[in-house]
């Protein structure tokens, strides 16, 4: 049995594991991140990010990267889901005009989108790869006085001052920490990747487009279908979400190339054909993601053990906010070691600081109905 012994471990390679890791690397802590996929491959559809998160990113001279990799986004941009006719533009409210509390965070925000491929690549292409561990799944963690232990199904052990839990919304890490279940939330995402060539003149690629189904669904017991596109690499293609919420969920689906008949069948009776055009002229093969409800944890902290993003607040997408909170996550936790070292003190002062505000961020985006028309109003500057 292989051991290995570290200041710092950090079990999941995702966006939020990626980012603490490469900011403790970069404050010259020796920090290694174990992930447990063979490899870090070319999947994932678009995430957005505000300009916030973008300062946390700029700590460690990633903001200019990141601007290369991602579009700013002039906007959202509400279409009805038949015609294709325009209900509404606006720009992005903030936070708190979304209901988050959070009395600082008023007014409009600024978005990127971005590929969550393109930003694994960002960040792993800048740390030495001696410090990235693929094909190492976690079966086993333990916190004691001075270290804390993770135990991998490929046999190896390793043991760090602190071990910092980042592997996703059905967490190993997190399930040693709260027995809480998780849920599956009715709402699956479709996601593909087109040229924004298919676009047809007078739908320029530089905002976020939401056609809005609801006309076809049943909004009071949320069955529906949407679709969500935005720019991608520079504008040169568009990456597009279709939405189930409620109805089949594809749960017999391979999740990593769908059926088109079984997305076709849940279209409205009539429906934009620009969307099927986008569909029609995937570059990819449509993927499904089905979303899951976990409540935040009790415990963020066990000894020298914590966990952070999906693993400690999964939440669902409807304020975009799940990358974000990661990265803040991550900032708040180096911050917290450098103030601190690498104890259980640390761990503790950064559960306190981002425990409260997460939860109400989970708490507005679970209550929070796909319905971007309402938001128009609810930022200053809206259009």
């Amino acid at each position: 049995m292989e051991s290995s012994q570290h200041e710092v471990a950090v079990i999941g390679g995702g966006i939020g594991g990626l980012i603490v890791g490469y900011g403790l690397y970069k404050e010259g802590y020796d920090v290694h991140i174990y992930e447990q996929a063979p490899a870090y491959a070319d999947v994932g559809g678009h995430l957005t990010m505000d300009s916030p998160t973008v300062e946390v990113l700029a700590r460690w001279c990633l903001d200019e990267p990141f601007a290369e990799i991602s579009c700013k986004l002039d906007g959202m941009e509400v279409r009805g889901i038949d015609d294709g006719n325009v209900a509404a533009y606006f720009q992005f409210p903030s936070l708190g005009a979304l209901g988050v509390d959070d009395t600082k965070d008023t007014g409009i925000r600024v978005l990127a989108a971005f590929l969550r491929p393109d930003f694994l690549d960002m960040v792993t292409s800048r740390m030495p790869k001696e410090r990235l561990h693929t094909g190492h799944k976690l079966v086993a963690l333990k916190s004691g006085e001075d270290y804390a232990t993770a135990e991998f199904e490929n046999g190896e052990t390793v043991q760090a001052s602190v071990i910092l839990g980042a592997d996703g919304v059905r967490s190993i890490a997190r399930s040693m920490l709260d027995e809480a279940e998780t849920h599956a939330a009715g709402h699956t995402i479709l996601r593909t990747l087109c040229s924004a060539d298919v676009l047809p003149e007078g739908y320029p690629n530089d905002r976020m487009r939401f056609w809005d189904g609801w006309k076809f669904g049943d909004k009071e017991n949320l069955v529906g279908f949407h679709a969500l596109t935005v720019p991608v690499r520079e504008g040169r293609y568009v990456s597009v979400d279709l939405q189930f919420i409620g109805g089949d969920q594809l749960e017999d689906c391979n999740w990593s190339d769908v059926p088109i008949e079984r997305v076709e069948a849940r279209y409205p009776e009539t429906m934009d054909p620009v969307i099927k055009a986008m569909v029609d002229a995937r570059l990819e093969p449509i993927t499904t993601h089905t979303l899951y409800d976990r409540r935040v944890a009790t415990n963020w902290v066990d000894g020298r053990i914590a966990v952070l993003g999906d693993a400690a607040h999964s939440m669902r997408p409807n304020l975009g906010q799940g990358a974000c909170q990661s990265i803040h996550d991550a900032g708040q936790l180096v911050d917290s070691i450098k103030e601190f070292g690498l104890s259980n003190e640390a761990l503790k002062h950064y559960e306190a600081i981002r425990k409260p505000y997460v939860e109400s961020i989970v708490e507005t985006a679970k209550n929070t109905t796909p319905d971007p028309k309402k938001w128009k109003d609810k930022g200053q500057g809206a259009a």
